[in-house]
């Protein structure tokens, strides 16, 4: 029973791997924004902590909140961690 579980588990965990895997191939330009944006606020960050801010970590745990806020504002589907959905809007996009 346990072992079915762990399986179970593991097919979830590696199919998001694959799915994180796959997005730099498909969405170059996106994957890279991405990280020059993270680079961006990590910078940002060091700056305002050798400047001596301590609004330095609020900047940072913001900057990292911001973009998925943004995203689910803007439509984001909340269901987007949910293994059967993910796997029907895999198979729907292969069509």
């Amino acid at each position: 029973m346990i072992i079915q579980l762990l399986i179970r588990v593991m097919k979830g965990v590696l199919f998001f791997l694959g799915s994180i895997f796959r997005w730099p191939v498909q969405n170059t330009k996106d994957f890279l924004v991405f990280h020059a944006y993270l680079l961006g606020i990590y910078a940002i960050t060091f700056l305002l902590g050798k400047i001596g801010l301590e609004i330095s970590n609020l900047i940072f745990t913001v900057g990292l909140i911001a973009p998925i806020g943004y995203l689910i504002y803007n439509g984001l589907p909340l269901d987007c961690l949910n293994y059967k959905s993910a796997i029907e809007r895999e198979l729907s996009s292969l069509n």
